[in-house]
């Protein structure tokens, strides 16, 4: 994945929920953290971007944490 790559998949998270709380680059890997009350998608335009940008994502994880949830997304760079 290219840099260009990436800022479209930041851009398509921030559709969703603009709380991203961690973006963590390492060993040619980004992490991304997102902490969100709920995932709604309200228009469409929302659904295919957050199904595109889990598409994208090596790894991702929904895990609940209190009143909301905790979105883990780990992508790769080639």
């Amino acid at each position: 994945m290219k840099r260009a790559m990436f800022i479209r998949i930041l851009t398509g998270i921030k559709l969703v929920s603009n709380n991203v709380s961690v973006v963590e680059n390492f060993n040619n890997k980004a992490m991304v953290i997102i902490r969100v009350p709920e995932i709604i998608g309200e228009t469409p335009k929302q659904i295919r971007s957050f199904q595109k940008v889990l598409g994208w994502a090596s790894y991702y994880s929904i895990k609940p944490d209190g009143d909301g949830l905790i979105v883990t997304l780990e992508f790769e760079w080639i």
